[in-house]
């Protein structure tokens, strides 16, 4: 049953994309679309209304992510130096655990009933692309993980500090020049990610483009669209924050909002 999208002026009209991943054509194609600076409210306002429509599959997906969340907290308590790399692991693979939430919206545009059978299918079809990307954003990981290393090398005599040692770090317990150098790295990686990401994953499930344009159509996107995009990273941010503070149990419900809205967003700035 083909259900009715709730009206926003950030969406373009909707149809499935199939193109060759290599082709000039598609490189050409490719238009990156201006959305207001309050375009992420829309964003969340459809990713509620899909929500609300398929619950089901929508909270199944977060309910993995937040087992993901406390996974990332137990390892991070086991191996407090690298606490730092878990976490933005954690934030690496999120698009990928999202992508249920991508081809159910996706699903839900071409009319078709929502179904994880089929959704395996098309991951199944796009898996050289995810797999490239996913080895993209794991060189990204490992570069946080070797920064990491060499920090607390600088701060510690050891490679295997205690958490509370760790923790001091954020509340100002340390040298000046080294917390400065972490806040640094991790903004940098950070904003490296979100760049690169923003549409990435979503534009992959879509069209099986190759990694490299989804990269570049990302920081496209994000470079024409910078006022929204930091909005929608602030909103990110925010939802996220309050997901921690609720010990991961409110990203039940956080993560598949995200995931759609990122969708959302996608098909809003890429036509």
């Amino acid at each position: 049953m083909t259900s009715t999208q709730p009206p926003s002026n950030d969406l373009p009209s909707l149809k499935p994309h199939s193109a060759s991943p290599d082709s000039p054509a598609e490189h050409q194609r490719v238009a990156i679309l201006k959305v207001a600076t309050t375009a992420p409210f829309h964003w969340i306002s459809a990713a509620m209304h899909d929500l609300r429509l398929n619950p089901a599959h929508a909270l199944l997906y977060g309910a993995l992510f937040t087992g993901a969340c406390w996974l990332t907290y137990a390892l991070s308590m086991g191996l407090p130096w690298f606490i730092v790399a878990f976490i933005t692991g954690l934030l690496l693979i999120g698009p990928y655990l999202a992508t249920g939430a991508y081809l159910a919206a996706r699903q839900r545009e071409a009319g078709e009933p929502v179904s994880i059978r089929a959704a395996l299918a098309l991951l199944s079809a796009r898996k050289t692309n995810m797999a490239l990307y996913a080895i993209i954003m794991a060189l990204i990981m490992a570069a946080w993980v070797r920064l990491s290393a060499l920090l607390f090398a600088i701060k510690f005599t050891t490679f295997s500090p205690s958490i509370e040692g760790y923790l001091g770090m954020p509340t100002g317990d340390t040298e000046p020049v080294v917390l400065v150098y972490f806040l640094a790295i991790g903004f940098f990686l950070a904003l490296t990610v979100f760049v690169t990401s923003a549409i990435a994953v979503p534009m992959i499930v879509d069209r099986d483009v190759n990694p490299l344009t989804a990269i570049h159509t990302s920081a496209r996107a994000v470079a024409r669209n910078w006022p929204a995009m930091t909005l929608w990273a602030a909103v990110i941010v925010a939802l996220t924050a309050v997901g921690i503070a609720t010990l991961g149990i409110a990203m039940v419900v956080i993560f598949p909002v995200l995931g759609y809205a990122t969708w959302h967003s996608y098909r809003a700035t890429v036509r």
